[in-house]
């Protein structure tokens, strides 16, 4: 009988050993399951933070401006300021000042300018302290020619008979010059002669307007 109690004792225990058994290998079971989620989880929405972080960089690239822009030595801004600048100028002078350029031509004793002396209309050659030099009419500052002339003013209309002024202003060399001439009669060259102004108020005016600071 005593037997009997502790075989049945002794196949209680057995059994309760492997049910204990059985379910810590099924609680591991669960956490190797729940790691493996976890780490799966992670590493999905790592990389979506990573794609899109990346699609985010490329995008801010995509839309940076570019720096490197071209600008002319002259444009439409820039002559409005010489505008404003020569109708100030000539106040101080005490002259008037009208603005003129090709086939818009001021009668300067007799000759049609800018026209008359510009390469592509020349009747009259143009020199520039004594030598012939070429000029072309340009809109952005640049030409074939040694001259570009971007402006044109004279006073011409209003000035007394022998006290007329024109000036051409001009980009030589990439830096910017103003011409000037009161000739009102031929020269033995034939030419129609300039030199560079001597009024530093207007020749700084229009460097400043070119090369702003």
């Amino acid at each position: 009988m005593k037997k009997i109690v502790v075989g049945l004792m002794l196949s209680v225990s057995l059994l309760g050993l492997s049910a204990c058994r059985k379910t810590a290998t099924t609680q591991n079971d669960e956490i190797q399951k729940q790691e493996t989620f976890t780490t799966s989880s992670n590493s999905s929405e790592a990389k979506k933070v990573i794609e899109k972080s990346s699609s985010s960089t490329s995008a801010t690239n995509s839309e940076e401006p570019e720096n490197n822009v071209t600008k002319n030595i002259w444009d439409s801004e820039k002559a409005d300021a010489l505008r404003s600048f020569i109708v100030n100028w000539s106040a101080t002078m005490g002259q008037s000042y009208q603005e003129y350029q090709p086939q818009n031509n001021v009668n300067f004793y007799g000759l049609q300018l800018p026209d008359d002396v510009l390469e592509n209309t020349q009747k009259q050659p143009m020199a520039v302290d004594n030598q012939i030099v070429s000029a072309e009419w340009s809109g952005n500052g640049e030409s074939a020619a040694e001259y570009s002339i971007v402006a044109v003013y004279s006073d011409a209309d209003t000035a007394a008979f022998a006290a007329k002024h024109v000036y051409f202003f001009a980009i030589h060399n990439n830096d910017p010059v103003v011409l000037t001439s009161m000739q009102n009669q031929g020269m033995p060259d034939g030419a129609f002669h300039f030199s560079q102004t001597e009024n530093q108020e207007l020749k700084n005016g229009f460097q400043n307007i070119v090369n702003p600071s």
